[in-house]
């Protein structure tokens, strides 16, 4: 229980921090960059350097992991370009939306007859409670053509999201994993392609040097990012529940603990809709706790 409540705390803290980038002054791109190398330097240090590449360069994982890895680093800038153009509302409905592809694939593949009807009851619920929960953040786009423009990004971070979540989901019970360290490399491999694909960029569109603020931004945000990642393998394999119900557990948790600390300490406090779906969403977790 523990991993997975860090997991929940590490995964509200990258919503933070992506929130007040623009505030603080922070190059989104250097940092996103920044952090992956971040993420992918302290996995590779605890898992156990040159030892652990190898291992993973022989797992049966590796070609999957490393395609998703390659996607890691453009669906960060959709994400930041979304909340920033299209606003907050949309990029959490694209991005928690997203749990339909895992839960449904690991439903059919773990045996649907093992899922509880009161956890697809959840699962039911956690669908009005994120849009609901989503309506709490102020959609201001800056015209009309950038909605037009712009339209495609929500879909492929569905699509990229779902699929993210689905690939550590599938593998997650892979006896290679139970190995010492593996877990943590296998963590590090999409980070570091990750980081490559963003320096590949970043010398394309002409590299700037970061300032202390993109640096101190991208630790902040590969730290953050690591841990929300290593907790979820952690919280995967100890099996508290059934594989297909983590995903959503955990993206209606982020929804009710990211409210609060809005409220708390952004002082936004949810309207109407945004309170139902908080109510919603603590009811779904509910069942899910209760029958998973």
């Amino acid at each position: 229980m523990l991993s997975f409540l860090a997991t929940i705390v590490c995964t509200v803290l990258i919503f933070l921090l992506f929130s007040s980038f623009k505030r603080w002054g922070i190059q989104t791109d250097s940092a996103i960059t920044l952090n992956y190398f971040v993420a992918a330097g302290l996995g590779w240090s605890l898992a156990g350097g040159a030892d652990a590449v190898q291992a993973c360069i022989q797992a049966s994982w590796i070609l999957p992991l490393s395609a998703i890895g390659i996607f890691f680093y453009p669906l960060f800038r959709l994400t930041a370009t979304c909340s920033q153009e299209l606003g907050i509302s949309v990029a959490t409905i694209a991005t928690k939306l997203s749990m339909a592809i895992p839960v449904l694939v690991l439903a059919l593949a773990d045996g649907i007859h093992h899922i509880h009807w009161g956890q697809w009851l959840g699962i039911s619920l956690a669908f009005p409670a994120v849009y609901l929960s989503s309506r709490s953040s102020k959609f201001t786009p800056s015209s009309a053509t950038s909605i037009r423009s712009l339209w495609w990004i929500p879909f492929v971070m569905f699509a990229g999201s779902g699929c993210i979540d689905l690939v550590f989901g599938w593998f997650s019970t892979d006896p290679n994993l139970a190995v010492p360290g593996m877990q943590m490399a296998f963590a590090s491999v999409p980070f570091t392609l990750g980081g490559l694909v963003g320096l590949l960029h970043q010398v394309q569109v002409g590299f700037k040097r970061p300032s202390i603020r993109d640096i101190l931004g991208g630790l902040l945000l590969g730290v953050a990012n690591f841990g929300s990642l290593y907790f979820l393998l952690i919280a995967f394999k100890v099996q508290m529940m059934e594989r297909a119900m983590v995903i959503p557990l955990l993206n209606l948790s982020v929804i009710v603990l990211a409210t609060l600390a809005g409220a708390i300490l952004l002082h936004d406090r949810p309207n109407k809709q945004a309170r139902w779906g908080v109510a919603l969403a603590t009811t779904a977790i509910g069942l899910m706790m209760i029958f998973g």
